[in-house]
């Protein structure tokens, strides 16, 4: 049988650190976690199999194992985002309209995929129209003050 005793999994859980030289964005905090997450889960359930899974207490193997928290506020540098360029030749050779449509509606609106699914036609409203009647309304103002009695 095999016995695992909490410094075997703090080496492991080392084991996922590297340097910055190495690993500049700290992705290896990322994998540290979701390996001390599923170790933690495990260990709930081999050590207290028949309690429910929402109210099994840690064992003392796996207890205090901080998760980290990472360095970088994002991993995604401003070069990884399309830039108005990659969008106009995108929509240049874009097969349909439909995806045209999606793929400008979900830039504009800077929205997730199942908020743009959840809209209707009803519930949009374009931007030029509301700019022309407010400049109709402008005109309109400015002519009313401006005519002299």
């Amino acid at each position: 049988m095999f016995y695992c005793s909490r410094q075997d999994i703090l080496l492991f859980l080392d084991s996922f650190r590297k340097p910055e030289s190495v690993d500049p964005t700290h992705r290896w905090i990322g994998r540290y976690n979701t390996y001390t997450m599923h170790l933690i889960r495990f260990f709930k359930w081999l050590h207290y199999p028949k309690i429910e899974p929402n109210t099994r207490p840690k064992p003392s193997l796996v207890e205090n194992i901080p998760l980290l928290k990472r360095k970088e506020v994002s991993i995604y540098k401003p070069s990884d985002l399309w830039t108005e360029q990659d969008d106009i030749l995108f929509l240049k050779y874009c097969p349909t309209k439909r995806i045209k449509c999606y793929h400008a509606v979900s830039r504009d609106g800077s929205c997730r995929p199942h908020e743009i699914l959840k809209v209707r036609i009803k519930d949009v409203t374009f931007k030029l129209r509301a700019i022309i009647s407010m400049q109709k309304y402008w005109l309109t103002e400015k002519l009313e003050a401006d005519t002299f009695p």
